[in-house]
């Protein structure tokens, strides 16, 4: 059976978070020949670490050149006194694999060091891991999700908050672009929201709300 290969625009960001993973993108790789301990060969791609940049998105270190030659990787060794670090949005074409058993211990002190360096609050953690969340999260920032605000006089608005902390089955997050109608906060304010039912549709939504015909999911609906 032949192997599917997929790219990093197809694959949700869980699945590549504080895993070693290959990027086949030789335009890509090409972009970090000057910081790569070279010989003859030339890379057409890049073994690199996912991690969260809680402001930044999420982020792709470089752990060294790559290239895959008869079933066989060669790494080329990078220069870490330059950072050299890729966003997912600029990755989104490359292929992907995940090789984190076979390089976790190779590269074992890099990947603690990126660990602890962007390390959140147990609080933030939490969040990125409640299933619920996923369909409203921006591709290349995980923390951020769209939120409902609804107006008793209006139309509803759709914003953007980080995602803090979650309490049973209340979130806690910081807005970050400021609506355009009165809802009595503004960009940068800490606010509470949750995942409900307005019909048969599930949305997140800004809490106290005057939306009419609202069921708030319990906690045991946050899966994990």
């Amino acid at each position: 059976m032949e192997m599917i290969i997929l790219k990093v625009e197809e694959i949700f960001f869980r699945d590549m978070y504080h895993q070693i993973c290959l990027l086949t993108d030789a335009a890509l790789a090409g972009k970090f020949i000057d910081m790569l301990e070279m010989d003859d060969e030339k890379p057409d791609g890049l073994l690199a670490y996912g991690y969260i940049d809680k402001d930044a998105g999420f982020t792709f270190s470089i752990l060294g050149g790559a290239k895959t030659s008869g079933g066989k990787l060669k790494i080329f060794p990078i220069n870490y006194k330059a950072a050299a670090v890729v966003r997912r949005g600029a990755t989104a074409e490359a292929d992907v694999k995940i090789l984190t058993d076979d390089y976790a211990l190779a590269f074992r002190d890099r990947m603690q060091m990126i660990n602890d360096t962007y390390a959140v609050d147990d609080a933030r953690e939490q969040t990125r891991f409640i299933k619920n969340l996923d369909a409203f999260r921006h591709p290349d920032y995980p923390d951020d999700v769209v939120v409902y605000f609804f107006h008793a006089e209006d139309k509803p608005e759709l914003l953007w908050v980080r995602c803090l902390s979650v309490d049973e089955n209340i979130l806690k997050g910081e807005l970050l672009n400021e609506p355009t109608k009165n809802f009595g906060c503004h960009a940068g304010d800490k606010i509470k929201f949750g995942v409900a039912k307005i019909g048969e549709q599930n949305i997140l939504l800004h809490l106290p709300t005057t939306a009419g015909n609202v069921t708030l999911h319990p906690t045991d609906a946050l899966e994990q």
